[in-house]
């Protein structure tokens, strides 16, 4: 626990530094963070036997969000056609090869691209929206509180059960305490960036509550997305590059979802 909050403390304030800086060092951060995502992610698969293509994963990855950050998603329809086309040919290929389970591979690769590379990109176009920092500096603190509350509640009352084959650790209990935790952080946020910082963002605080609520009520299935791939591969990190807190993925799971969500409930909500 104290190695844990060690790490927590270094990398909370760097996160927000590069939310505030945005631009191209906001990009180059989120690239390695979905670059070392999508390596790990490929690491599981291969636990379990499957052969992502690694190049075009990897390569892939890094378009969708140079794309994202350069062209919104003017050019995501093209770049996914194209990464479809390019990794089904390859497999053709590796099936007339007898290389490995090219169907199952296939699917593989293209997970590692949506998943990792169209969805984590999100985090780049919430950054992206008009005061997009300040969007930031709610959205993603919201996740950081949700599953502190989850965690906190959840180890000292939880009892019942969230999802016992794929997650035995979540409770019911940690569940609504990460949503609890959620909706007053945000509220809380809300308040503060408004009435210290005089933040750009048109929110009321019942908005922001239930902006927090959403998003607090669907990030448990960022963690049990990747607790399915995890227990697969028999696995209980998806790295060891933070000190008890497993690897990058461990980390943005509840993001690849909360980040999308927020991203259009502000776009098409509160931004009207």
């Amino acid at each position: 626990m104290r190695q844990r909050t060690i790490v927590a403390a270094i990398i909370t304030p760097l996160a927000l530094i590069f939310i505030h800086l945005g631009g191209y060092y906001y990009l180059g951060l989120i690239t390695i963070l979905l670059v070392i995502t999508a390596w790990e992610y490929i690491k599981l698969l291969r636990i379990i036997n499957l052969k992502p293509a690694v190049p075009l994963v990897l390569g892939g990855v890094i378009l969708l969000a140079l794309s994202r950050f350069l062209f919104n998603f003017s050019y995501s329809s093209v770049l996914l056609t194209l990464f479809l086309l390019s990794t089904a040919a390859y497999y053709v290929l590796q099936h007339e090869r007898n290389n490995g389970n090219p169907a199952a591979d296939f699917g593989a690769s293209l997970s590692i691209l949506f998943y990792i590379g169209f969805l984590g990109s999100y985090l780049i176009s919430l950054r992206m929206l008009p005061d997009g920092k300040w969007w930031t500096f709610l959205v993603l603190p919201i996740v950081w509180f949700a599953d502190s509350g989850a965690y906190l509640i959840g180890s000292r009352f939880g009892k019942h059960k969230l999802a016992a084959k794929t997650s035995p650790h979540k409770t019911w209990e940690g569940y609504f305490g990460g949503i609890l935790f959620g909706v007053l952080s945000g509220i809380g946020l809300t308040y503060l960036y408004q009435q210290v910082y005089s933040a750009g963002i048109n929110i009321t605080l019942f908005e922001a509550g239930f902006l927090a609520l959403i998003i607090s009520a669907a990030i448990p299935l960022g963690d049990l997305t990747e607790s399915m791939i995890k227990r697969q591969a028999s696995s209980k990190d998806s790295g060891d590059i933070l000190p008890g807190h497993g690897g990058i993925f461990d980390k943005l799971d509840s993001q690849f979802w909360a980040a999308p969500i927020g991203y259009y409930l502000i776009l098409h909500i509160f931004l009207q």
